[in-house]
């Protein structure tokens, strides 16, 4: 979906305003494209939520990408497609300027060797990152790179809505 209107409020609601209860209609209305993609990836891929550094986790109290990884994961079962686990893989290992107002390059250099694979995870099957937003795809490379050197064989990416 498009990041404008509700999906935009709703979203802005979810990040800022510690508004939870947002991830269940936004996971209803994004599981059919999500269900789809799982039929494309295979049976048994996993979600992997992006990361938030510990400190903006604190300052929030949960990590909008889980929530709506955990809620999507629901939504597809409704669907009759397997419900995906939903895995805590990465960590961002130092805290980042956040990356709503810079463009793809500095969005980059953002994230260069921040986002990482938890130590001593190995990944062994498809994963599928989870973000809310999409801009750039910038942050989903980033966690695509972490999920590929842990092992990973092929990695997708999903976000909520993207930017128009």
């Amino acid at each position: 979906m498009e990041h404008r209107g509700p999906a935009r409020a709703a979203l802005g609601r979810l990040k800022y305003a510690g508004a939870a209860r947002a991830c269940g209609p936004l996971a209803a209305a994004a599981a059919p494209t999500l269900a789809r993609l799982l039929e494309l990836a295979g049976s048994g891929a996993v979600l992997v939520p992006v990361p938030l550094h510990a400190a903006r986790r604190r300052q929030r109290g949960y990590t909008q990408a889980e929530l709506l990884a955990r809620a999507l994961s629901g939504e597809v079962s409704r669907l009759g497609v397997q419900a995906p686990a939903v895995a805590d893989l990465l960590v961002r290992a130092a805290a980042t300027e956040r990356q709503h107002r810079l463009d793809r390059a500095a969005r980059l250099r953002n994230l260069r060797d921040v986002i990482r694979p938890r130590p001593g995870i190995v990944v062994s099957g498809v994963t599928v990152v989870v973000d809310d937003i999409l801009t750039t795809a910038a942050t989903i490379e980033a966690c695509a790179g972490a999920l590929r050197a842990a092992g990973s064989p092929a990695t997708y990416g999903f976000a909520i809505a993207r930017e128009v």
